[in-house]
């Protein structure tokens, strides 16, 4: 009689130690390569102009809502010392041009007061946010 050995194959054994290894470096990858930032806003209704035209990335911005706050980039700042924040940054950055997003209630003597606070700083360069008009919008 002919004896035929049976083999017992084992059934192969997977590990879970490297897929967790694998796991813990992409989560860690992933938060130090992410970025969290808190970032305020303030809520404005801009005036609209059917010449608007879209505004460069690397300007100085300044916000003033309706209430009168002025944010200078991202920044809740008084009036009193906006002159020389801006200052500060020229120093620091370079000249760059300033664009500013005043809420269309604002009165006109606040604008005014950031173009004086603009100036004050030897910046020449000031271009007001606008959204455009649609045509068929009606005038306000």
């Amino acid at each position: 009689m002919i004896r035929i050995e049976t083999r017992h194959r084992q059934s192969p054994d997977i590990g879970i130690a490297p897929l967790v290894d694998c796991v813990f470096l992409l989560l860690i990858f992933f938060l130090l390569t992410s970025s969290f930032s808190e970032t305020r806003g303030i809520k404005i209704n801009l005036p609209k102009s059917s010449t608007a035209q879209g505004a460069e990335k690397e300007n100085i911005e300044i916000v003033v809502s309706e209430t009168g706050e002025i944010v200078l980039q991202g920044r809740p700042t008084a009036i009193a010392d906006l002159t020389r924040a801006l200052r500060d940054m020229v120093a620091r950055q370079g000249k760059r041009p300033v664009f500013m997003k005043a809420d269309r209630m604002v009165r006109l003597e606040k604008v005014a007061a950031v173009i004086d606070c603009v100036r004050a700083a030897d910046l020449e360069t000031v271009s007001i946010a606008t959204q455009r008009k649609l045509e068929k919008e009606p005038e306000e």
